[in-house]
């Protein structure tokens, strides 16, 4: 079995083209010979077309179906429309702020052909490394199979199973998912609940392949604030990435037992050593003075 054959890898992509290009030579560096699929969502940013315009061997530009008299297909609708169009076993969503952070090799593909193979009533897998600034949350939740080498999340009293049965970056099972008419919804919290009644809840990989960069900087669909703003100059708009680790770090990351959760600040190390742990996914969340008066700010304009 060949990941080459099993897996597309189609990335949702928005006027972040440093952003989009990394995760694009993150696929190529750890993933040789995938497919991988950009969706842009008509991005207009002089950069981001720059990139879609020059894309490297075995990367393809996928135009957004359109909706009407909206230019923009919409996070969900191209999730859809990578969905319908997909002739592999598996589809690995991921957006243009995260990257691929080590190797595929032969024992992931067949360690995710085994985890849908012992849960055939199973639709998604969770590729995804755990973040540090929820460890504690996450020591409680989180439980390992009796029967297989991974984890699933035990949070009876969350009322969405938004993170237990589904999440946006997520490696799907194409062909169960179209067995049973999946249409995405608009909302992560409704496709959550149409997944938990589906499939139940999803699979987390004990050795997880991707993750989100820290620090990002915020586009459509959120107007900045002058604290959002300020944070993002200070920040920088160059993508957060992450050390190339050796091969002896990911043999070492594959052995250890299960008790050990794995938390990106425990295995990542951005490039930039400026970056503050625990790591920060918007980029006015990793100044606290700016963060108090960004919320203010929210507060004051409700």
């Amino acid at each position: 079995m060949r990941i080459q054959d099993q897996l597309t890898i189609y990335i949702f992509s928005f006027n972040r083209g440093r952003f989009l290009s990394n995760a694009i030579d993150s696929c190529l560096r750890y993933a040789p010979g995938v497919p991988v699929h950009v969706i842009d969502d008509n991005s207009d940013d002089p950069d981001t077309l720059a990139v879609l315009n020059n894309l490297p061997e075995g990367v393809s530009w996928v135009k957004p179906q359109a909706r009407g008299d909206d230019r923009h297909g919409g996070l969900y609708n191209n999730m859809q429309q990578a969905l319908d169009s997909v002739t592999s076993e598996w589809i690995l969503f991921i957006q243009d702020d995260m990257q691929l952070v080590r190797p595929l090799e032969q024992d992931d593909a067949q360690y995710i052909a085994d985890f849908f193979q012992q849960f055939p009533e199973k639709g998604f897998l969770n590729p995804v490394f755990l973040k540090g600034q929820r460890h504690k949350r996450d020591n409680r939740i989180t439980r390992v199979f009796e029967d297989f080498h991974g984890y699933y999340r035990h949070y009876p009293e969350k009322k969405n199973p938004r993170g237990i049965s589904y999440a946006d970056v997520v490696i799907g099972h194409a062909g169960r998912l179209k067995a049973k008419g999946w249409q995405f919804s608009a909302s992560e919290q409704t496709n959550a609940s149409q997944a938990n009644e589906m499939f139940g809840g999803m699979g987390f990989m004990a050795h997880p392949f991707v993750m989100f960069l820290p620090q990002v900087p915020v586009y459509r669909g959120k107007k900045k604030t002058a604290a959002v703003a300020l944070a993002e100059k200070w920040s920088g708009m160059e993508p957060k990435r992450f050390v190339e680790q050796s091969a002896e770090h990911w043999a070492g990351f594959k052995r250890r037992p299960l008790t050990e959760l794995p938390v990106a600040e425990t295995y990542l190390q951005c490039v930039d050593p400026k970056v503050k742990t625990p790591y920060q996914y918007s980029a006015v969340n990793a100044y606290w003075p700016l963060r108090a008066w960004h919320k203010l700010a929210l507060l004051l304009n409700k």
